[in-house]
């Protein structure tokens, strides 16, 4: 049986470590960058895939970003205002 734990256990670690997990950040856009499609908030850059829509977002505004990280860049999937 510890053959079986074990083996179940490793594969169960292997399919794990290359999910991604996406976080939330509140705070106040510092910076918007349309061109580059990049906004900062509480000092983290992120970054908005061509499906992600940046339209309404200014310098001042309150939001909410939902994104995940992958390869050192945040990458936004939803954007609450």
């Amino acid at each position: 049986m510890n053959w079986r734990f074990s083996i179940l256990t490793a594969a169960v670690l292997w399919c794990l470590a290359g999910v991604a997990s996406a976080a939330e950040v509140k705070g106040v856009i510092k910076a918007l960058d349309p061109g580059l499609r990049t906004v900062t908030v509480n000092s983290l850059r992120f970054s908005f895939p061509p499906g992600v829509n940046m339209a309404g977002l200014a310098v001042g505004q309150t939001v909410t970003i939902t994104f995940e990280d992958a390869n050192g860049t945040n990458y936004v999937s939803k954007v609450a205002k």
